[in-house]
């Protein structure tokens, strides 16, 4: 394999043998045309929420994120032993918090061949303004255990590109470290790489947990956030960016990354009245299971673990009960 060096185009050829038959694309034999696949792996427990999603397309394997520590024996690593998962031709750190960057030590750990390491360090600084949600020696470790396992480490750069194929590209969009941005200084979500993947006709965007403030900013200034699929940031709840965000990027479907208590809770009340405002298709990891949307460049489907016929058949107060699987 062809090591993966910096540069503003890198390209990857990706594909897996996921989940089932979907409707509207043909799986075809290898050197004909195939479908990209980015499945959102439900890496949420009862209490707990957390972001991975693995990209895929040829034979080849791109992730971003890794869940939370907490889950990383029950969901994350099964997940990637089910589907013969032992190589990653790279992997993202979206930002430094444990509910991204928990399972990866794993991946080391496992033996799992990690190709390049993508990830932006916060000073110290930063993360002890937050010691709720990252602990710095955890980003060490992570680093220390990619270069005893020779896994090269590159930061993450706005304008970075990776090239699937010819009509297959993924872009980080805007990233920012937390300091020097558009609006001063910001906590950690912040330093969420906004990414895009864009396969023929289709594109989808990877929002991380982008907040309010730089999800105004954003929603002001870029011009480039139409998306068919939104992953939506921070979990779905109070924070997140702003309404004019997701109006701007006019998705017909998102993605919520959040267990069930969470998504049927108040935090979550504003997303949740957006998506019916809009009509948006509505998946959520804590309910559905993993989630994988394939894209065949003029059409794509998104397929579930689960079928659900209510999102929050207990209600939609404060005092919600977690019922959401293990």
């Amino acid at each position: 394999m062809q090591e993966i060096t910096r540069r503003n185009f890198i390209k990857l050829a990706l594909s897996m043998p996921l989940i089932g038959v979907l409707s509207g694309c043909s799986w075809r034999p290898f050197g004909e045309k195939e479908c990209l696949i980015w499945t959102s792996i439900n890496v949420c427990s009862k209490t707990r929420q957390g972001d991975a999603h693995l990209i895929s397309k040829n034979g080849k394997h791109y992730l971003i994120d890794g869940g939370h520590p907490e889950v990383t024996q029950t969901h994350f690593l099964p997940f990637l032993k089910q589907h013969g998962i032992t190589h990653l031709d790279a992997v993202m750190i979206n930002h430094p918090h444990s509910d991204h960057y928990g399972g990866i030590k794993a991946l080391f750990e496992n033996h799992i061949k990690v190709d390049t390491l993508y990830m932006n360090m916060p000073t110290e600084q930063q993360t002890k303004w937050e010691p709720w949600g990252v602990q710095y020696q955890d980003l060490v470790d992570i680093q220390n255990l990619a270069r005893k396992s020779g896994t090269p480490i590159l930061p993450i750069k706005q304008g970075d590109t990776f090239v699937f194929d010819k009509n297959s590209v993924m872009e980080v969009l805007y990233i920012y470290d937390g300091i020097h941005t558009p609006i001063g200084h910001t906590d950690i979500n912040d330093m969420s790489a906004i990414t895009m993947i864009r396969d023929g006709k289709n594109r989808f965007l990877l929002t991380g947990d982008l907040n309010r403030g730089l999800g105004t900013y954003l929603a002001e200034h870029a011009n480039n956030l139409k998306a068919d699929v939104v992953k939506i940031p921070h979990h779905g709840t109070e924070d997140l960016a702003p309404n004019s965000f997701f109006e701007k990027a006019a998705p017909r479907d998102i993605i919520i990354t959040a267990p069930r208590y969470l998504w049927c809770s108040k935090r979550s009340n504003r997303i949740r009245d957006l998506a019916a405002k809009h009509h948006y298709g509505t998946y959520v990891n804590g309910i559905h299971g993993h989630i994988t949307v394939t894209s065949c460049g003029d059409s794509y489907t998104i397929a579930t673990e689960k079928k659900v016929k209510e999102l929050c058949p207990g209600g939609t107060e404060k005092d919600f009960k977690p019922t959401c699987g293990a």
